[in-house]
């Protein structure tokens, strides 16, 4: 059995969509679908209740938080990832959930991601290019047939795993502690690098999210993004198992500290600039 985590947080306009995108992928049984109510205020659950969910309240905010309660509530061997505002493509899940049942050895398996505007106006505009187009990822950078070959190097060319594209074994979610609670953004990226630095990745060629952009994205405040990634990186260097990719981690940390010193200067704020800079520089 699978289950489906959607956490929510004032989805009300787009929560129905994305429950009906799972109920919509041919399984031999129906899915288990968890939507984590994420401190509400509209009619997230109520809607999400009807469509079919079971409903659940988040312990805390954030993203992390919410889907460690989903994937505990759940009842699957296999937890699949969705945001309430995004939605499965036909026939997106069965796949990569058959990869992953045939390689016992792996943790989980992600797929293409291809991102839409909500333009807000009841209409919306595709992308024509697919996330692994964008980054001229394919077979020759993944590896031989579906399994990424040093998945933990990979990821620190390019973060090419999308959350919502994602299925994973419940008991390697639980053997990593699952999403780490106290960051607020990245926490995706962390829990995938820890994955790869333990178990086997997979990867699906076809397209198995569909993602919508819009302006309430966390992802939209690049320049949280980027002190989210640093500290990220900061504990990686930590790990004896990346300790042979240390001159690669502090290499990015650098570029990441110049990039927001620059930032912070062009927005006239000459002395964060200067910090940021003389962390470069010791790091």
């Amino acid at each position: 059995m699978q289950s489906v985590v959607i956490p929510a947080h004032n989805a009300a306009r787009w929560i129905a969509d994305a429950i009906a995108s799972v109920q919509s992928q041919p399984l031999s049984s129906a899915p288990d679908i968890v939507v984590v109510a994420n401190h509400c205020s509209d009619d997230t659950a109520d809607i999400a209740r009807a469509a079919g969910a079971r409903v659940i309240d988040s312990p805390a905010p954030g993203p992390a938080a919410a889907r460690n309660a989903g994937v505990a509530a759940g009842r699957g061997e296999f937890i699949a990832f969705l945001d309430a505002d995004d939605l499965w493509p036909a026939n997106s899940l069965p796949a990569r959930l058959a990869l992953l049942e045939a390689t016992p050895d792996a943790a989980m398996v992600f797929g293409d991601c291809r991102q839409f505007d909500d333009v807000g106006d009841g209409t919306t505009r595709p992308h024509a290019r697919t996330l692994f187009e964008q980054g001229g990822l394919g077979a020759d950078f993944f590896g031989d047939a579906n399994r990424v070959v040093d998945p933990l190097d990979k990821l620190l060319d390019a973060d090419f795993v999308t959350t919502g594209g994602v299925v994973m074994r419940r008991d390697a979610f639980e053997a990593l502690g699952g999403f780490d609670t106290s960051l607020a953004l990245v926490e995706d990226l962390d829990l995938w690098l820890r994955c790869a630095a333990r178990f086997p990745l997979l990867w699906h060629p076809g397209l198995a999210l569909l993602r919508r952009r819009h302006d309430s994205n966390l992802s939209r405040d690049t320049t949280a993004m980027q002190r989210a990634y640093i500290d990220v990186l900061g504990r990686l260097a930590q790990w004896p198992q990346a300790q042979h990719l240390a001159a690669r981690i502090d290499a990015l940390r650098r570029r990441e500290l110049r990039s927001l010193a620059r930032q912070s200067l062009s927005a006239g704020h000459p002395l964060t600039a200067l910090r940021q800079w003389l962390r470069a520089v010791s790091t």
